[in-house]
């Protein structure tokens, strides 16, 4: 929370809960422009960073995508069914899944980047503002994920 916020912004003053609304907004963007296709942003995440970094496990592909690897097993199993990914078992650990993305999707990915472009350009989001909010959030991300915060203790309120 931001201090010194006056009681009628107090909602909007917190960067919280601009971050939420803000996540909220970009996914009703990205299921726009990705419709019918089923096509998902986590999905689109998933590709992404599979064509950044190539073969990884699902572990790593969790922690790259923020996904929990509960969420991204059933996630990652739908994309291997449409041959945007494919699943191997590791030769020297059969406990572990190898993902890679295939040429069908790095085919999606390609049309799924360029249109998610096509629409930023229309929002006006460029330049070194733009770069300046990403290293903000990012930055903010970082120290958030190492923070511990105070405990709320409801001991002795009726």
């Amino acid at each position: 929370m931001t201090k010194g916020a006056d009681n009628d912004g107090q909602l909007k003053a917190l960067l919280c809960f601009n971050v939420y609304a803000l996540n909220r907004s970009f996914g009703r963007f990205y299921q726009s422009a990705f419709s019918e296709t089923g096509l998902t942003y986590p999905k689109f995440v998933i590709l992404m960073a599979l064509k950044e970094e190539g073969p990884m496990s699902v572990s790593t592909l969790s922690l790259r995508a923020g996904v929990e690897p509960n969420t991204l097993s059933p996630i990652v199993k739908k994309m291997a069914g449409f041959d945007l990914i494919s699943r191997q078992r590791a030769n020297d650990d059969e406990r572990r899944v190898e993902l890679e993305i295939t040429a069908k999707g790095e085919a999606v990915l390609q049309r799924a980047q360029e249109v998610v472009y096509e629409g930023f350009a229309s929002l006006n989001l460029e330049g070194n503002s733009l770069a300046d909010a990403i290293a903000f959030l990012e930055t903010t991300r970082e120290v958030v994920d190492d923070a511990n915060p105070p405990k709320l203790n409801l001991d002795g309120i009726r």
